[in-house]
């Protein structure tokens, strides 16, 4: 995920793309469970915003990326998306707290991002 932001792949499409299949990847085969969630949710975050933080992109929309890739690949992987977003959610807001450096910024962009990728989600699950 870094090393992706740092190529300058830091379009919101290819960071979706990246964090959705490294999701994915991580949660098939495993028993997706709340913890589980947590745990790839925080680091898929911490690893967007780490690339973002190295590089001049856009903190709010590699966080909405990443946001929406981690509910993407959550709900691929057969989880219940609706039922563990709000987990992944808190695990990203972590993730952001313990990135120090501009800590409000990136929380502001990650709220928002995650806010905005969960009603985009839910907007195409309704089509």
């Amino acid at each position: 995920m870094v090393k992706a932001v740092e190529k300058g792949e830091d379009t919101k499409e290819k960071v979706v793309e990246i964090t959705r299949d490294a999701v994915k990847k991580t949660l098939e085969g495993a028993e997706v469970t709340r913890e589980k969630v947590e745990s790839v949710a925080k680091d898929a975050m911490k690893g967007a915003i780490e690339g973002a933080r190295k590089t001049e992109a856009d903190a709010a929309e590699v966080t909405k990326g990443a946001a929406e890739g981690i509910i993407e690949g959550t709900k691929q992987a057969g989880a219940k998306a609706a039922d563990l977003a709000g987990h992944a959610a808190e695990a990203a807001l972590d993730s952001a707290k313990e990135a120090g450096d501009k800590a409000v910024e990136v929380v502001k962009g990650v709220v928002k991002g995650f806010l905005e990728a969960v009603k985009e989600v839910l907007e195409k699950k309704k089509e």
